[in-house]
């Protein structure tokens, strides 16, 4: 077997020859010492000259093959651009350390970039760059990348209106404006990040911060995020999102626990600065110690979260992250932070500004709930904080702070109220009363005593009462002289303490009390100003302990009635412009940790809504005839009329104040027509920490005058027996008020909730005590639709109109409306009065779907209504030519209501046909379907309604 070779080709016989030419001139080349130069190309320096021989040296003695060996391998170990570099240097002809601006180049200066490039939008940088060139070690040659954030900044977009960018925050955490035109080098605070022509950082890039470990760059991460909390509710107008809630959504929590764990105290002294005012909530603080005692009330609130209210086991599953996110104080107890700041406080010497920061994240921890307050009281970092303060009794902003935090804690329960009174707090609590040294801490302290009085406890101090609060009181009349702030609260706070001892522990000897208070009042009383806050909680105190019991005081009584009569008008404008309850309310706070948001309201000008509590609930024990102005009822039928939701902490204050005011013109047997008034304005504002009073104030409207003038044949008891069912059990305590308990009982739609309710529940819709109930309701409707319209409208009117129809689908076998044709076609027509205002496009409340309600509607109608005008007048309304096309093709093509609905004249009356045929239908797809209406058997309103549209073509 033999095998054929091929012969090379001629081409290839001669590339191969030109390949090993090419090859043995590149070794030769590199062989050949003189290459290499007398000097390196890439060194500087001293040694650089016997270092370049001693390579030279080497080289030349290899040989070519290990030269090529050498070459190749070093090439693949080494960075193309590291190569590029070398070639580039070794490339340049000017003499080694200097830089020669040859005269073709004398316009440019040639920088090397990493892609070897030239960008011609950054030669205008060049001339600065020169006078870099030889300043220092290898700065013979420019590198733009390291060298380009000296030059100037390439501000993109600078000139142009940017509606929406980036919050940027200044070192004292502050928001930035999009550009500061800097005078100087050194004005205004800038970055080499992203947007480098803005001032300021982002959050993000302070998270950036936060996860260094450059111990620098964390402390001024942390001092600008605790600025920044502080700072955070002024800038919830221009962010698209609450600063507040973006940190705590973001996990800010976790890099400031994190930063806990640090062992620099710096470190640790910022990061406790930052949680402590995320914590401290202080504009709530602010406003709680100036209304506190106001109204003799002490009670505080208690933060609850609604979202967090789910079983434990749920929570259990949740990461630390997303229970932070959900609950910050459950989630930073998981994350074992008090543990932390114990060992803090134990083991690091850290200031007194840590242990200020420390007893507000505790009272915010407090402030959750009885369980996270008494989790509080049993650990030894608050007994170590109650040592510290009470044995060196410094009046300074900790002991202040510190009070406060026991306070919140005793509000919370009677079982966190008594574990205080076994560490003999009150005993710490009056060595601070007897020696005064700051107003605050003084206020804290009787709030705080008080607050044991208001859980009846603490009986065996009463002896004491008495005599240190008249002490205080006292020294402060100063009858002489005008009385400063200071005197005020004080004065106002002891009469607190006072009424609250009267209420709860019964008759004390308190006649000197007494003769005080008549003084102070004849004094305040006689001024011909109005008071201003200070002075009106003090009048509002005076009144409230003269009316703790059942004495009379004639003739306090008589200048109460001669101070309203001549006052009473000009208070009530103040309400009218200046009403808590239709403030616009603001809460922008986090779902996770909520505070009680904002509402325009000063405590250091004129308010004499306190005065007038005060001076109700005295003339309630007291009845005496006074007038009630015009002004009044101005502001009443403002707040019948007002639509705001009013669910927070300031609107109570209003309400006490009308719930007072019912009370009193009740007792002095005021005319009914005005006290019925008042009761309806109250229904949908009474919140459900007051649950006792809707009892009256259900009584009140339910009266029999009311029943009465509404000529109805019932007493209306099961209606207002089913009222009474709504009203809650009521959680909060005298000391204290969840803040779920805020929101009223009601809601604005009250008037509807029976319809609603035996709409929704299969047994009560056919039972005898449902049918009941709805003919009570449907005549409350009727009745509240006729005399007060006012407090209807609150409700829009396609809702309304939706409850009433729910009627017709209730009772047995749905056929009740037989029974309540009249009313149903009187609350019709006042509806088809107000037909400008009907609205089925806009979503309405309660309604998912107001085209799946409608064809229930229609189907039934079909049904069971046997063709009833009344039922038909309501069915028909939607039809309108100004509402929805959907709902005119859904009856005439799924359902066979053109032939079996109908209306009266005096129906056609109030809508007019027009309404159903203007403008001519335009919808091809409905106008097929109304040349069907020749088959209709019955010529009712629809053949019309067709008829003319058909007719228009």
């Amino acid at each position: 077997m033999t095998t054929n070779s091929r012969k090379p080709s001629l081409f290839a016989l001669k590339m191969q020859k030109r390949i090993d030419q090419q090859t043995n001139l590149s070794l030769e080349r590199e062989s050949d010492k003189n290459s290499f130069g007398d000097a390196s190309a890439i060194l500087s320096g001293p040694e650089a000259s016997d270092i370049h021989k001693e390579n030279v040296q080497k080289l030349t003695s290899m040989s070519d093959e290990e030269l090529l060996n050498a070459k190749n391998e070093l090439i693949n170990s080494m960075d193309g651009k590291l190569i590029e570099f070398l070639k580039s240097k070794r490339n340049n002809d000017s003499a080694p350390g200097k830089y020669n601006l040859k005269q073709k180049d004398s316009d440019r200066v040639k920088l090397l970039n990493t892609q070897n490039k030239i960008k011609e939008d950054k030669i205008k940088n060049l001339s600065y760059m020169k006078d870099l060139v030889n300043n220092g070690l290898n700065m013979d040659v420019i590198e733009e990348d390291k060298l380009g954030w000296t030059g100037d900044l390439n501000v993109e977009n600078q000139n142009k209106a940017i509606d929406v960018y980036a919050a940027r925050f200044g070192l004292d955490g502050k928001l930035l404006p999009y550009i500061i035109e800097n005078k100087t080098t050194v004005d205004g605070l800038h970055h080499h990040g992203e947007e480098q022509h803005r001032p300021g950082y982002t959050i993000d890039e302070l998270y950036s911060f936060l996860r260094k470990n450059h111990a620098p760059q964390r402390i001024l991460a942390l001092d600008v995020l605790s600025k920044l909390i502080n700072n955070a509710c002024s800038y919830d107008s221009v962010l698209d999102k609450p600063l507040l809630c973006s940190l705590t959504e973001s996990g800010m929590f976790v890099l400031l626990r994190m930063a806990l764990d640090d062992t620099n105290i710096a470190i640790i002294t910022n990061a406790l600065k930052a949680i402590g005012n995320l914590f401290s909530r202080k504009t709530d603080r602010t406003m709680l110690s100036g209304l506190s005692g106001c109204n003799c009330d002490i009670a505080l609130p208690v933060y609850i979260v609604p979202d967090a209210e789910i079983n434990q086991n749920e929570l259990d599953k949740s990461s630390d992250f997303d229970l932070i996110v959900l609950d910050l104080v459950h989630g930073a107890l998981r994350t074992d932070l008090i543990l932390r700041l114990q060992y803090i406080v134990f083991n690091m010497n850290i200031g007194s500004s840590c242990l200020l920061d420390i007893t507000e994240i505790l009272t915010g921890i407090a402030s959750r709930g009885e369980k996270y307050a008494f989790l509080v009281v049993e650990t030894n970092l608050y007994k170590h904080l109650y040592s510290l303060v009470f044995t060196n009794l410094h009046s300074d902003d900790l002991s202040e702070t510190f009070v406060f935090l026991t306070r919140v804690i005793s509000s919370q329960s009677v079982k966190c109220a008594l574990k205080l009174l076994e560490m003999k707090i009150l005993d710490s609590i009056f060595k601070y009363i007897n020696n005064p040294t700051k107003t605050p801490l003084l206020l804290e302290c009787l709030y705080l005593w008080q607050t044991f009085f208001e859980y009846k406890l603490a009986g065996q101090t009463i002896t004491e009462v008495a005599n240190l609060v008249l002490k205080f009181v006292d020294r402060s009349v100063g009858l002489s002289a005008d009385l400063t702030k200071t005197d005020l609260s004080l004065m106002s706070a002891s009469l607190s303490l006072i009424d609250s001892a009267l209420r709860n522990f019964g008759k004390i000897y308190i006649d000197p009390v007494y003769q005080l208070t008549e003084i102070i009042l004849a004094r305040l009383l006689s001024s011909s100003d109005l008071p201003d806050f200070e002075t009106s909680k003090l009048i509002g105190n005076c009144f409230s302990v003269l009316s703790s019991k059942n004495l009379k005081f004639d003739s306090v009584s008589s200048k109460a009635v001669e101070y309203l009569n001549k006052h009473f008008g000009k208070i009530c404008e103040i309400l009218y412009e200046k009403s808590w309850l239709m403030s616009n309310y603001v809460n922008n706070s986090p779902k996770c940790y909520p505070s009680l948001g904002f509402i325009n309201i000063s405590l250091n000008g004129g308010e004499p809504l306190f005065m007038l509590i005060g001076l109700m609930k005295f003339l309630c024990n007291n009845p005496r005839h006074f007038n009630i102005p015009k002004q009044f009822w101005t502001y009443l039928n403002k707040l019948m009329k007002s639509s705001i939701d009013v669910s927070h902490w300031y609107c109570r204050y209003e309400i006490i104040f009308l719930i007072n005011i019912l009370k009193t013109l009740t007792n002095v047997q005021f005319e009914i027509e005005p006290t019925h008034k008042i009761a309806i304005a109250l229904m949908s504002f009474i919140p459900k920490h007051m649950a006792e009073e809707l009892y009256y104030t259900l009584k009140l409207y339910f009266n029999s005058n009311f029943v009465d003038s509404i000529k109805y044949e019932s007493n209306f008891e099961i209606l207002k027996s089913f009222y009474e069912l709504l009203v809650p059990n009521n959680k909060s305590t005298c000391a204290s008020i969840l803040i779920t308990e805020l929101e009223p009982i009601l809601p604005k739609d009250w008037l509807f909730l029976p319809i609603l309710k035996i709409h929704e529940t299969p047994f009560f819709k056919s039972s005898k005590e449902g049918e009941s109930l709805l003919k009570e309701s449907l005549a409350n409707v009727l009745f509240m639709e006729t005399h007060y319209p006012e407090v209807c409208e609150q409700t829009p009117l396609a809702a309304r109109y939706c409850r009433v129809a729910c009627t017709f689908m209730c009772g047995r076998r749905g056929t009740i409306f037989h029974e309540v044709k009249s009313m149903l076609n009187q609350i019709w027509h006042v509806y088809a009065a107000q037909n400008d205002n009907l609205n089925f496009k806009d979503p309405i409340q309660g309604v998912e779907s107001f085209y799946d309600f409608y064809k229930t509607l229609c189907e039934h109608y079909v049904s069971v209504s046997y063709s009833d005008t009344v039922f038909g007048a309501y069915v028909l309304l939607p039809l309108q030519r100004k509402h929805s096309v959907e709902l005119r093709k859904l009856v005439w093509s799924e359902i066979e209501l053109p032939q079996t609905i109908n209306i009266d004249e005096e129906h056609l009356d109030r809508i007019p046909l027009h309404n159903y045929t203007q403008p001519v239908e335009t919808n091809k797809e409905l106008l097929k379907m109304y040349t069907r209406v020749m088959s209709l058997r019955r010529k009712f309103i629809m053949y019309h309604i067709a008829i003319a549209h058909l007719n228009q073509i």
